[in-house]
């Protein structure tokens, strides 16, 4: 969930200012029995240079 690729998704996901079931309908299941970086999982779903350069200018870096 620290991640640029969850955000994104969790942002479009969501229509309103609630958070409800509906809105993680566009996060995948993962397995969490290992840790994920943005790098394996835009590797996993075969994202695009552009894609993944469009996640980075809508989601500032974690402080």
């Amino acid at each position: 969930m620290d991640t640029k690729f969850f955000k994104i998704l969790l942002y479009y996901g969501k229509g309103t200012m609630q958070v409800t079931k509906s809105v993680f309908n566009l996060v995948p299941l993962q397995d969490f029995s290992e840790p994920w970086t943005d790098e394996k999982l835009y590797k996993k779903y075969g994202l695009t240079k552009e894609e993944i350069a469009f996640i980075d200018s809508m989601i500032r870096p974690m402080e």
